[in-house]
């Protein structure tokens, strides 16, 4: 076979793949692996080349299964730390394992927990704890044994279809719990240099760089210069990383092949062109082999000095394992070689396959491999030579390696960040090349002459010029209208149809160059190989007579199930005939979504955490709207401006196409609310004030009536303190058909009375629960009111507040109403038809 190492690659992604999806037991899985390597060796020993292919197959796509298992499964002992989570605080001691996270307001620092110490007593324990450390004044580094109270709990997902899986993202790099250190004083040094004696060194030196960059190097080019060397980008202001987003060249900000493939590719220059001066070298030794050779020690090293991120790593073995093929002869077959890289890295590190950016690497390399050929072939060749023909012929040439790495990467950037770029082919022709012949050159003679702070300043401060002149053209760039734009989250049929529409384009492009006419290639004839049985090479041998129409057809067919595809999702959202509304899991907060007949849709709130460190809105909301295939959101809803319900809303509103904006009218100095406001003036959103006297509202046949607040007796909004935020909150009753749902926002019992008293018709199927469920809220009286059959509680797991009180559970049983919570049901979606009530959650 050709590319051996192909499916055998395809096998290990497979049971890598299987086992994250399928909960299966790890003996089962050892023991089934055991005997099949059993057939296999009985294989090998008849000389059956078939069944040594199908075993050897079965037990790579076991070994995935396994070796991923040991992940997502650990053994858990009794001393393992999982056993000590809670709602107590206690002492744990361990060991600093990673080089710190330091950000502008905390550090988070990876701990391999050796004992915990609970009323005076140590207990041993084991498994590695993130620790995230607020405001720390302790220089905290790798290698430091610390002591620290903390309060330990189990990661929380937010639980939302599409959402980011948290909880396993830690799993895959062994961390089992998290802990926050609010205070300074609660985490203390017990000792330094605890850790491995050779990396204690490469983190004493990487702290030496990074002083030395800190003291020389302004903002951000300091930050982004962090981050080229020594892989931190934490310290690159947001406002500048959102730039480099809408530019398309986000990639040059975090170390990947790309980053690792110049330092080789200079590596390889500078080695030769030594070489080259000695004569007795050229005669002696191979020079390319030679060269290779010794590009290794400056990759290596640079991934040291980069703090052996996973990332830097599994690029670092990609190159490696491209320099070992091109040592061994073997570096013709640039797809077999990176097949080889992808699965070393595999074996080593199943859950790299569920990393971004080994995805992102991989599909890359082989978009490269695979289409800068056939677009090179388009372009035709010149007859003159000289040095402005060769730059031009550069130029397209880098053109088409940056345009064949977009097409390939294209569907995984729409899946997991939900931004297109339309100028990144433009971007990179400038940014790449200042990076790789300039700043990264200048950031290695740092990293060499930084024992001399002279002359490595003089290298920090050049590149930083360079850094300056990189931002400034992203600044233009990113800054011209339609720079990007945002697209809904592409579904696993989309993104297969979308790469065998890139594969078979390639193929017939290279069936329309064939010279053999109408067959493309001879018959293969009727033989059978070790992976395919004769019956599927005859199969094979029928498409290649007749390739081209076989491919056309092919190509036809895709096209057709992408337009059946975008006319599906048009006729799904405009002819939509019942009311589905959506209690976003959003942690300690509200947001829902309410998807009317018809397509119009409503959003109301949008969460949001008190110290404003997490963007619930960006992180949370957004990708939820995108996956349910959302852009515009028609009535955009804040109840009152409270940080648990506003602190999302401007990142919707300054992404998403907003209709209208629906509120109370109240004035806050929160800082979401501020940026809120200033946002609807500058896109010119209609802002439209409700209260209880606003006119009843009809969407898609189904009616919205505003209960509260009260009008002010100014008429003009609501001008209330902080303390009446929540009794002054919009309450929303909606029907549809016979069936109505209450959003009562965060009003008291004594709000709940008001609107009682006033003869308002309260009653409703579904009613979500005041206040997250507070104690001050669900009165008796009020929910006699509403008589519902449903309560859907929106809050987060252990919160501080104590939400839902049990007392109010307590109510809500004896009443004989259903409770649906979002800290352990997930997202809640509600679908009516008009008669009847379909409840879906996250079934956690």
């Amino acid at each position: 076979m050709r590319r051996p190492v192909i499916p055998l690659l395809i096998a290990l992604i497979s049971g890598i793949t299987v086992g994250s999806i399928v909960s299966i037991p790890g003996t089962v899985a050892l023991l089934a692996l055991l005997a099949t390597l059993a057939a296999l060796l009985f294989s090998v020993a008849l000389g059956r080349k078939g069944s040594v292919a199908f075993c050897l197959f079965i037990s790579l796509f076991l070994l995935g299964i396994l070796n991923i298992n040991l992940y997502l499964h650990p053994y858990c002992g009794g001393d393992d730390i999982t056993l000590h989570a809670g709602k107590d605080k206690l002492t744990v001691e361990g060991l600093v394992c990673n080089p710190p996270r330091v950000s502008r307001d905390k550090t988070n620092l990876v701990i391999s927990s050796i004992r915990i110490i609970r009323n005076g007593t140590a207990i041993p324990v084991r498994g590695k704890v993130l620790l995230s450390v607020k405001d720390s004044n302790n220089p905290l580094k790798y290698g430091n044994y610390i002591r620290a109270k903390v309060r330990l709990k189990e990661p929380h997902n937010f639980n939302n279809p599409g959402g980011f899986d948290y909880k396993r993202y830690l799993l895959y790099r062994g961390i089992r719990l998290r802990g926050y250190v609010s205070s300074p004083s609660d985490i203390v040094i017990m000792r330094e240099n605890a850790g491995d004696y050779f990396k204690t060194r490469i983190e004493r030196y990487r702290s030496r760089l990074r002083g030395l960059i800190i003291e020389n190097a302004p903002s951000p080019e300091g930050g982004i210069l962090q981050a080229l060397i020594l892989g931190e980008k934490e310290l690159i202001p947001e406002e500048i990383t959102n730039k480099f987003n809408r530019a398309g060249v986000s990639h040059i900000l975090a170390i990947s092949g790309l980053h690792v493939g110049i330092i080789a590719f200079l590596s390889l220059i500078i080695i030769r062109t030594i070489m080259k001066s000695s004569e007795y070298l050229l005669l002696r030794f191979n020079i390319f082999k030679v060269s290779a050779l010794f590009s290794v020690i400056p990759i290596i090293s640079y991934a040291f000095i980069a703090g052996l991120r996973i990332s830097t790593i599994r690029a670092t073995i990609m190159i490696v394992c491209f320099l070992v093929a091109l040592l061994a002869g073997r570096g013709r077959d640039l797809l077999n070689i990176l097949a080889f890289a992808a699965f070393a890295i595999l074996i080593i590190t199943p859950a790299s396959l569920f990393d971004v950016s080994f995805q992102l690497s991989f599909v890359a390399v082989a978009a490269i491999i695979l289409v800068a050929p056939t677009l090179g072939g388009m372009i035709p060749k010149g007859t003159e030579d000289g040095i402005f023909r060769k730059g031009i012929t550069s130029i397209i040439l880098f053109t088409i390696v940056s345009l064949s790495a977009m097409i390939g990467t294209y569907p995984l950037i729409a899946l997991y960040f939900n931004r297109v770029s339309a100028i990144a082919l433009l971007s990179n022709l400038f940014i790449i090349p200042i990076t790789g012949f300039a700043i990264l050159p200048l950031g290695v003679l740092f990293i060499i002459t930084a024992p001399f702070a002279p002359i490595a300043t003089v290298f920090i401060q050049t590149a930083s010029f360079f850094i300056r002149i990189s931002v400034s053209i992203v600044d233009f760039l990113s800054s011209l209208p339609f720079s990007s734009f945002h697209v809904t989250t592409p579904t696993v049929p989309e993104i297969i149809f979308y790469y065998l529409l890139i594969i078979t384009a390639l193929k017939l492009a290279d069936a329309w160059k064939s010279k053999e006419g109408e067959t493309g290639y001879s018959s293969s004839g009727n033989t059978s190989t070790g992976f395919f049985p004769t019956a599927v090479t005859r199969l094979g041998d029928v498409y290649i007579a007749n390739r081209k129409r076989v491919l056309v057809l092919f190509l036809s067919f895709i096209l057709l199930f992408f337009a059946a595809d975008a006319i599906y999702s048009r006729i799904r959202t405009s002819c939509q005939e019942y009311l589905e509304i959506t209690f976003i899991d959003v942690g300690q907060g509200s947001s829902t979504l309410i998807k009317f007949p018809g397509g119009d849709v409503m959003l109301v709130d949008s969460g949001g955490f008190y110290d404003r460190s997490f963007d619930l809105g960006k992180y949370v909301v957004a990708p939820y709207l995108w996956h349910e295939k959302i852009k515009k959101v028609d009535i955009m809803v804040l109840t009152h401006p409270d940080q648990d319900h506003v602190g999302g809303l401007p990142y919707i509103a300054d992404n998403f196409e907003i209709g209208e904006l629906w509120s109370n009218g109240c004035k806050s100095k929160n800082e979401s609310s501020r940026r809120l406001n200033e946002i609807i003036t500058k896109k010119a959103i209609q802002h439209r004030i409700v209260d209880k006297d606003t006119p009843e509202r009809i969407i898609g046949g189904t009616s919205i009536t505003i209960l509260n607040p009260a009008k002010s007796t100014s008429g003009k909004g609501l001008h209330f303190p902080d303390s009446d935020y929540n009794d002054n909150g919009i309450v929303m009753k909606i029907t549809f058909g016979n069936k109505s749902i209450l959003l009562p926002a965060d009003i008291s019992e004594s709000a709940e009375a008001e609107i009682a008293a006033s003869g308002a018709d309260l009653k409703a199927d579904i009613l979500m629960a005041p206040h997250h469920g507070a104690r001050t809220s669900s009165s008796l009286l009020f929910l006699k009111a509403v008589l519902p059959e449903m309560v859907v509680i929106s809050c987060g797991p252990g919160n501080v507040f104590g939400f839902p009180s049990q007392d109010v559970l307590d109510r809500y049983v004896k009443m004989g109403v259903k409770v649906l919570r979002t800290d352990k049901n997930g997202a809640v979606t509600i679908r009516v038809d008009g008669e009847n009530i379909e409840v879906r959650d996250q079934g956690l």
